[in-house]
């Protein structure tokens, strides 16, 4: 009887969580995503040559679309003072057969302590999404907010926001809305260029190595929003990191060890959104610049690449569709003596997702996205699937989306 009335306990929290987005008791919160969906892949190069590499031919795949699970609490501090806490963590269902499919990472999302007041603003210490990252929200809620990952084009391997992260050792603030204008402001204090913590042991007792040149990364935001309308403008800086633009389409900011070294890489986007009745249109242009000087005449670089990206959406009762593109121009400047030349170094992500609500928590998605990389370019679309320089390619994505 007792295991019978459990049982039921259970089944009705489960019940009552999915039909309504954050579950609150008192100030304690616990909200989240389930989301996978099955991808068929077509891949194909641009030059016709055969992809040898198996695990990046056509196949089909059960992938997760970023499933995650948080807890929240808010605390009244009295005199508009608020206190705030919140652990949010990764959950893979399926992830194209790889080792995690079983795996849960705890607090590897936005996870911090803060402190808001209502005059002042809010100010958060953990891991927490970088302000450069946030003024692609303020800028274009509908890119920000894609359906699915397989028609994701923002990340770090991908077209768009290549500089916006997720960052642990993070302090972050948002200020309140004055007027419509929003600011973020973010500092992260970087990863130790040399890898100095050294998991190397002696004895079985760990062998630390005091931390060297650090990479820290400086960004703000500031936004206007008013009514239908948002326009809004992003700049982010990482200290003691180059990154060759033309060498990778992903990310690689790194440190260069000799002596009297000047590294530059920044990254700035504006754009806006206006929404009239059921459709919206937005825009973004971004630019990346770096440079490495006073190393060789062959390893210095100046470099800078172009992207934009612009979406058109629709939204009417249950149906939601979205028809999005972004395009990364060439990379032009100075390059590496005898590296990969400049040009044919671009890239276009065009993208159309359809979203069905069978519910206020449960959704039916699904999108067809094409990638094309220029011979190279590398880039591929967020939910992960590697492409090799000059390769291109179709996915379409079916599946399931339920939060609580």
């Amino acid at each position: 009887m007792k295991k019978s009335l459990i049982a039921v306990a259970i089944l009705s929290a489960f019940t009552a969580s999915t039909a309504m987005a954050d579950v609150a008791v008192g100030s304690f919160t616990i909200y989240g995503t389930a989301q996978s969906a099955v991808e068929s892949i077509s891949v194909s190069r641009s030059d016709s040559a055969a992809i040898t590499d198996t695990s990046k031919t056509s196949q089909n795949r059960l992938m997760d679309q970023t499933s995650k699970v948080g807890f929240k609490i808010s605390h009244d501090l009295g005199s508009g003072n608020t206190g705030l806490a919140q652990v949010e963590s990764r959950v893979y269902l399926g992830n194209g057969g790889n080792n995690n499919d079983d795996k849960t990472e705890f607090g590897t999302r936005n996870t911090f302590v803060g402190l808001s007041n209502k005059d002042l603003g809010t100010i958060r210490l953990g891991r927490y999404d970088n302000a450069y990252k946030g003024s692609l929200k303020a800028i274009s809620p509908f890119i920000y907010n894609n359906i699915n990952d397989a028609s994701a084009e923002y990340g770090s391997g991908q077209i768009l926001n290549r500089l916006g992260a997720r960052q642990g050792d993070m302090v972050a603030y948002e200020s309140p809305k004055i007027s419509g204008v929003t600011a973020l402001v973010s500092y992260n204090f970087g990863k130790d260029s040399t890898n100095a913590i050294s998991g190397n042991s002696t004895a079985d007792k760990a062998k630390n190595t005091p931390a060297t040149t650090l990479m820290p990364q400086t960004a703000l935001s500031l936004a206007y929003a008013n009514g239908p309308f948002t326009v809004g403008y992003g700049y982010t800086t990482i200290a003691n990191a180059a990154w060759q633009l033309d060498g990778s389409s992903s990310a690689k900011a790194a440190f260069n060890t000799t002596t009297g070294a000047a590294h530059t890489l920044t990254a700035q986007q504006f754009g806006g959104q206006y929404t009239f009745g059921e459709y919206s249109i937005g825009a973004v242009w971004e630019t990346t610049a770096s440079s490495l000087a006073g190393v060789s005449t062959a390893a210095n670089y100046d470099l800078t690449q172009s992207v934009y990206g612009i979406t058109g959406a629709y939204k009417s009762g249950a149906y939601e569709i979205h028809l999005r593109m972004a395009q990364a121009s060439d990379v032009s400047g100075t390059t590496l003596t005898g590296a990969t030349s400049a040009g044919s170094t671009g890239a276009t992500q065009s993208s159309v997702m359809v979203a069905y609500d069978l519910s206020k928590a449960v959704k039916v998605i699904g999108s067809l996205t094409n990638v094309a990389n220029n011979k190279n370019s590398s880039f591929t679309s967020a939910s992960g699937f590697s492409l090799d320089k000059g390769t291109n390619m179709n996915q379409f994505a079916i599946g399931l989306a339920a939060s609580f």
